[in-house]
C-alpha cells in the first residue's frame, strides 16, 4: 500500500499512545513495510513498550519535506521475535545501537490494520483522502450538506479553500475540505453535517 510505503519513505514518525490516563508521544523510527502492514521496534525497558501492551492501539502523524503529511491510528500488537532478524537487515543502523547481544532487550511490533490519512498541503487547492488497511473501513471524511440545504450561497462564500459547489442543494469537494467547520457555523438553517472523527 503505497500510503504505507511513504510512512517507511519519512521513517521517522511521532507516535502517541496512553499510559496512566495521559497521552504520550514521542519519535520512533518505521523499520518496515510488509504486507500492508507496519513494523517498529522498542526496548522492553521503555514506558513505550508498557503503553503498547496495554492499550494495544496507537496513533501516528508525520510530514515529508514538501508539506504532504500523513496519519494513521490503528491496533498494534508484539510480533514472533523471530521478525527482528527482517527489522535488522532492513536497519542496519540498529547494530551501532544495539551491539552484538544487546538486541535482545528489542521486541518487535506490527500495526496490521488502521485508518489514516494524507494531507497535501503543497498544492492549492491543498487535498486530503482517507484510507483504510487490514480490516478497518474507510471513515468518510469532510462536513456534508444535507438536504435541507436551501442554497443560500453562504456556505460557499465562507469557504476558504472554496471546497463547496452551487447547486440546488450544494456539494462539498471532501478531497478539498480541510473540515475547518466554518460552513457549519455560518449555515443558517443548520443543514451541514459535521465529519466522524478519525
Amino acid at each position: 500500500m503505497k500510503e504505507l510505503q511513504f510512512l517507511r519513505e519519512i521513517k521517522s514518525v511521532s507516535m502517541a499512545t496512553i499510559g496512566d490516563n495521559k497521552p504520550h508521544v514521542r519519535i520512533i523510527d518505521i523499520m518496515l513495510v510488509e504486507d500492508d502492514k507496519v513494523y517498529f521496534t522498542t526496548a522492553r525497558g521503555k514506558a513505550f513498550y508498557k503503553q503498547l501492551i496495554e492499550s494495544e492501539y496507537i496513533a501516528i502523524t508525520a510530514m515529508d519535506p514538501t508539506y504532504k503529511s500523513i496519519r494513521i491510528s490503528g491496533t498494534v500488537s508484539k510480533v514472533d521475535r523471530s521478525f527482528m532478524t527482517k527489522i535488522f537487515e532492513a536497519n542496519p543502523m540498529l547494530n551501532d545501537i544495539y551491539p552484538g547481544d544487546t538486541k535482545d532487550i528489542l521486541e518487535p511490533f506490527c500495526i496490521s490494520s488502521g485508518v489514516g490519512e494524507i494531507f497535501d498541503l503543497s498544492t492549492l487547492p491543498i487535498t486530503k483522502r482517507r484510507f483504510a488497511f487490514g480490516v478497518a473501513d474507510v471513515i468518510p471524511n469532510a462536513y456534508k450538506i444535507t438536504e435541507a440545504c436551501i442554497a443560500c450561497g453562504k456556505c460557499q462564500k465562507g469557504c476558504p479553500e472554496k471546497a463547496i459547489e452551487q447547486g440546488e442543494i450544494y456539494k462539498i469537494r471532501s478531497s478539498h475540505c480541510i473540515e475547518c467547520g466554518r460552513c457549519y457555523e455560518i449555515c443558517p438553517v443548520n443543514a451541514i453535517e459535521v465529519p466522524m472523527p478519525m
